[in-house]
């Protein structure tokens, strides 16, 4: 059984691995969207389905701890790292029955930058000006980036949405994403908070918007970088 597990949990050179990781990569995403789409009042008859689909996302993640947490060496340091935290929150809401605490469950989104490393590379086309190592190195690095910026449209658009909820323009998750997404791009006219705590997050989220430009502009000079050294 631990040979088992090591080998779907521990040895990235095995299939078991890539298997597990791929398919908890999905699940991660569907539990992700079934999240953001549950908090629409258009869609609040379908909310059986995004029970359904929450549960059994949180089954298999909490097999996942448990997979990980065994196939750990020590144990404590997958328990309290960062990634082995996050595992934890996306599931104890749920488990715990704490509907409300919508936010926790919201942080698997960080989840998906973990996936992204354990994803395996399509096969690319050669090319005469730029090697397939640094096709990959490129192509993962902008992957990386728009997961980013999409866990950060979640995670402040999901707290926007608790603060500031009473206000139409805050009425859904997707719809604090919408206004977190022009925050991100200033300059672009927002709805201002009504309350404190929402206006701290206001100021957060333009905070993170400087990050994530700065993460962008890193990212376009890699790409220039890659293309001038695949020339030469």
């Amino acid at each position: 059984m631990n040979i088992s597990l090591r080998r779907m949990f521990a040895q990235p050179n095995t299939k078991e691995y890539h298997w597990v990781n791929d398919f908890l990569a999905l699940l991660t995403i569907i539990s992700i969207v079934s999240l953001v789409l549950e908090t629409v009042p258009s869609l609040v008859a379908y909310s059986t389905v995004f029970i359904i689909i929450e549960w059994i996302a949180v089954v298999f993640f909490s097999i996942e701890y448990v997979g990980r947490l065994l196939t750990s060496k020590p144990k404590i340091s997958y328990v309290f790292s960062f990634f082995g935290i996050i595992d934890l929150v996306s599931i104890l809401p749920t488990i715990l029955g704490l509907g409300n605490f919508t936010f926790l469950k919201s942080a698997r989104a960080l989840r998906i930058i973990r996936m992204l490393r354990m994803f395996r590379l399509a096969k690319m086309s050669r090319s005469k000006m730029i090697t397939d190592e640094n096709v990959s190195v490129l192509s993962l690095t902008i992957i990386i980036y728009f997961a980013t910026l999409l866990s950060a449209l979640l995670m402040t658009g999901t707290l926007m949405y608790l603060v500031e909820g009473g206000q139409s323009v805050f009425n859904s998750i997707p719809a604090g994403m919408w206004w977190s997404l022009k925050v991100f791009m200033a300059g672009v006219p927002v709805v201002e908070p009504t309350t404190a705590l929402g206006e701290f997050f206001f100021v957060l989220t333009r905070f993170i918007g400087l990050l994530l430009l700065g993460l962008l502009i890193g990212v376009v000079g890699n790409v220039f970088k890659t293309v001038v050294i695949g020339k030469r």
